[in-house]
């Protein structure tokens, strides 16, 4: 495990979803500063802390620690899950229109 990639990937999906340091800290019961640390690769974590981090982030605990995104079914349960039930009316519309081709 590299310390410096898993705070990295944190690091990035925290900035993708707008989320503070401060406001990560918070969710997860943590101080600003251990985040800082994590993020820069200087401390690592506990389980607990691991997996409140990916509950947090939307993250697969995979991902977090080796970059894998091996959970493809959990991803698309969790964008569907973000979308507006208009636009999953929409997506389920267009996965009916799909399935007689993938047969």
């Amino acid at each position: 495990m590299n310390l410096i990639e898993i705070g990295r990937r944190i690091k990035a999906e925290r900035k993708r979803r707008n989320i503070s340091q401060e406001k990560l800290a918070e969710m997860i019961n943590v101080s600003p500063h251990y985040i800082y640390e994590i993020e820069r690769g200087m401390k690592s974590m506990s389980l607990e802390t691991l997996i409140n981090l990916a509950t947090a982030t939307k993250l697969s605990t995979d991902y977090i620690l080796f970059g894998n995104h091996n959970n493809d079914a959990a991803t698309l349960s969790e964008q569907l899950n973000e979308m507006t039930e208009e636009q999953r009316s929409k997506a389920e519309d267009a996965f009916k229109a799909l399935l007689p081709y993938l047969k």
